[in-house]
């Protein structure tokens, strides 16, 4: 048995005016995509010999280049190419890849393989919770597994069910068709899998997992910073028995839209009341998070906003956290602690987020910024500007774990509040604080949908139109009437 296995990964924030380039992959090739991928030990247990093909993956930027796509998508598939007495093609993918000037890079990606291998082949995919899943890609491939957690903690175990329904089809020697149903939703940073209704889908999905004849089941709650015609939640199913899937897809949506009204924002505040709050805190720390110009969520992380409103008020112990600007950051990078700078931030911008901000800063200490795969993406310097403390970096930054803080030199047990450029708060924060104030800021991954522009979403979205019943989605779904349930 020979499987083939690859990883091509980077979410896209449409509205983001960066795009992610060649360089901006992380490239694993050979023995090393083989180590990384936890997939490998399930198919190796099972005898079969496992091919690499490559692993690329990006920090969540604006769309893919076309440039960059096709470069790597050519990789793949000259690999394929040279491969094709494979039994299976597994991929880890992320779900939600626009690439510039071409759409669903998933779709595309999956679309050149099936040129290659035909459709008697299976192919099993593993995607983030945040997948937009396009047509062409689902009537491309036969297997889908996805994250259960968000904040997501189970990318190992997801990878490890994508590869079981691989061999699945595989000694059953099937490629199924997958039945999905649309749930025309904008989640974003409500929909964490700690409440309901996600901890009824999750038990559900559970149950699915030990029925014989089941192959692959998931929910994805969409990516709503992502502007298609395929954006929201979907239900995702693939079986041997087509009815039974059918009616397992239907029963995860019926159970995510009768249980929506609990995904509310967790302590969220409107941006003068969030800051305001958070400098009552006299102990430990507290974090903001600047949803709006959240780096996790594809946004540029050069805006300004919460840093202007925390330097009117000049309290001390604030660190705001993340800033990108190179040009600034590279300008530090020859001088000694204690130099003295005026610098401008946001040049000649004056959007909601990124306004221009003159300041005269002093410089405290140089650091390392730390990336999304435990690597060095880039440098950053730690400057004071009157009370207020200030990362800025010369790469794009999310500072999620304790090591991130670290790297830069700052001990966060410092501070009172940290500003981050996030929106919920990362699971290994809390191992620094679980305190948070969800600062509902404007910008490119702000959680009020109805502020952002959409060109290319369907017209009716909850919550932006909340006239929407099941019955809209029973016929937007062609279901003629709902099966027991």
């Amino acid at each position: 048995m020979k499987i083939l296995e690859g990883s091509f990964q980077c979410e896209a924030n449409t509205f983001c005016r960066q795009r992610a380039k060649r360089e901006d992959f992380e490239l694993f090739e050979g023995e090393e995509l083989l180590k990384k991928m936890a997939a490998t030990p399930v198919f190796r247990e099972a005898g079969a010999q496992v091919v690499p093909l490559i692993y690329a993956s990006a920090l969540p930027s604006g769309m893919v280049s076309r440039e960059a796509f096709e470069y790597y998508k050519k990789i793949f598939t000259e690999l394929i190419e040279k491969n094709r007495d494979a039994d299976g093609i597994y991929l880890y993918l992320h779900g939600s890849m626009y690439v510039d000037g071409l759409g669903s890079g998933e779709e595309y990606l999956i679309k050149a393989i099936r040129k290659i291998v035909g459709d008697k082949l299976p192919i099993s995919v593993a995607l983030d919770y945040h997948a937009n899943l396009s047509d062409g890609f689902l009537q491309n491939v036969n297997a889908v597994q996805g994250f259960r957690t968000a904040p997501h903690v189970d990318h190992d175990d997801t990878e490890r069910r994508a590869a079981r329904s691989l061999l699945k089809c595989i000694r059953n020697q099937s490629c199924p068709s997958l039945a999905y149903i649309r749930v025309p939703y904008l989640g974003g940073d409500a929909a964490t899998t700690e409440k309901e209704p996600f901890l009824s889908i999750t038990k559900y999905l559970e149950s699915l997992d030990k029925e014989e004849e089941m192959i692959s089941c998931a929910f994805f709650n969409g990516q709503p910073w992502y502007d298609s015609s395929y954006t929201g939640n979907c239900a995702v199913i693939s079986g041997l028995n087509v009815q039974k899937s059918r009616e397992a897809a239907l029963r995860l949506a019926k159970m995510f839209w009768d249980g929506r009204e609990n995904l509310k924002l967790n302590h969220a505040l409107p941006v003068d009341q969030a800051v305001e709050e958070s400098l009552k805190n006299q102990e430990g720390v507290l974090f903001v998070t600047d949803s709006g110009d959240n780096t996790t969520a594809g946004a540029n992380g050069e805006g300004t906003l919460l840093l202007r409103k925390y330097l009117e008020r000049n309290q001390e112990n604030v660190l705001i956290c993340g800033i990108l600007d190179a040009d600034t950051v590279n300008g530090f990078l020859d001088q000694e602690p204690g130099t003295e700078k005026e610098i401008v931030l946001c040049r000649g911008q004056a959007g909601k987020q990124e306004i221009e901000t003159k300041l005269s800063v002093v410089l405290k200490k140089k650091g390392i910024v730390y990336g999304w795969a435990g690597d060095e993406v880039g440098e950053g310097v730690l400057a004071g500007c009157g009370n207020t403390d200030i990362v800025l970096t010369n790469a794009r930054a999310a500072f999620t774990t304790p090591k991130h803080f670290k790297k830069m030199g700052i001990d966060p047990d410092k501070y009172r509040v940290i500003v981050i450029k996030m929106g919920y708060l990362f699971p290994r924060l809390r191992e620094i604080s679980d305190r948070f104030i969800f600062a509902m800021t404007p910008g490119i991954s702000s959680n009020d949908f109805a502020q952002i522009e959409y060109q290319r979403l369907k017209k009716k979205m909850y919550p932006i139109d909340q006239t929407i019943t099941w019955e809209d989605i029973l016929e937007e779904n062609q279901i003629e009437e709902e099966v027991h349930l």
